[in-house]
């Protein structure tokens, strides 16, 4: 499984990470099609974000993906 992973400042990557568990009672599993990126993913980038944050994370807040 890939992600696109910021590890320090300016240092975006793409990524292998672990899978994630199984989907817990009410949840789903999502193959993700598409994510955006935006403005909080630039400042993070530019190391500018508001919240704390420990790194490496992962980047993007909106998704398009299909149910699995």
């Amino acid at each position: 499984m890939r992600a696109l992973r910021l590890f320090t400042e300016r240092d975006l990557r793409l990524a292998e990470i672990e899978p994630p568990p199984p989907p817990g009672a009410g949840e789903v599993r999502l193959r993700m099609k598409a994510v955006a990126l935006n403005h909080i993913d630039l400042w993070g980038f530019r190391g500018m974000a508001f919240a704390k944050r420990v790194l490496p994370i992962t980047v993007g807040v909106e998704a398009v993906g299909e149910v699995i």
